[in-house]
């Protein structure tokens, strides 16, 4: 049996995610770990994973064809398993945010901003700032520079139909060759993953 025959909780274009528990104010590097060397039969210390400059987690040889990311908030832990792509993943747990429309202000696309000043009740936009926080994390991760890239540098749309990347920095590669998917995991808790091919964009350098 192969990882791609391992068990998971969600399996979206050949990419396995799980969501796991987590101990609050732990690490979530060694539950991830051991979850990626039970589904790749390999004892956790073995994995061949190194960090690039950014501190983004990859397989490298003999598993450089496979990519894997992992996120944790509260008392979730949420992990990626994937081939052959770029990915990156999000967990957030729902709580206040009194300061959610001044964040968005200040580091949200605009369009983003002006929808979210859209919603009429103040519940609606939490959910929906978090929302978009886990997406645009996501998409960051998997770009393999963080927040610090800019929040403002691309335009995520939610709407009945999902979620997806409606215009993007160039730097950030084509907009069609992004995937999105956002949900909730579990009561809570919103999540996000992103996924585009390898090399369809930039990539850091991975640290020897």
């Amino acid at each position: 049996m192969t990882w791609r025959d391992t068990p998971a909780d969600w399996r979206l274009d050949g990419i396995a995610v799980w969501l796991l528990p987590h101990a609050a104010r732990q690490r979530g590097e060694p539950a991830a770990r051991e979850h990626l060397a039970r589904a790749l039969d390999m004892a956790p210390h073995a994995l061949p994973i190194t960090r690039d400059t950014q501190g983004r987690p990859h397989f490298i040889a003999p598993l450089h064809h496979l990519e894997t990311g992992w996120s944790h908030s509260g008392e979730a832990l949420l992990l990626a398993l994937g081939e052959d792509i770029e990915l990156g993943v999000d967990v957030e747990r729902l709580r206040p945010r009194p300061r959610a429309m001044e964040l968005a202000q200040r580091f949200y696309h605009p369009d983003e901003t002006a929808w979210l000043r859209s919603l009429d009740e103040a519940d609606a936009r939490l959910l929906a700032f978090v929302r978009l926080w886990c997406v645009k994390e996501a998409v960051l991760k998997a770009h393999g520079q963080g927040i610090s890239f800019g929040l403002h540098r691309f335009h995520v749309r939610l709407d009945d139909d999902g979620v997806r990347l409606a215009s993007c920095d160039p730097a950030l590669g084509r907009v069609d060759d992004w995937r999105l998917h956002e949900w909730a995991p579990a009561d809570g808790y919103r999540a996000a993953l992103a996924w585009h091919p390898r090399g369809a964009v930039w990539r850091p350098a991975i640290m020897p």
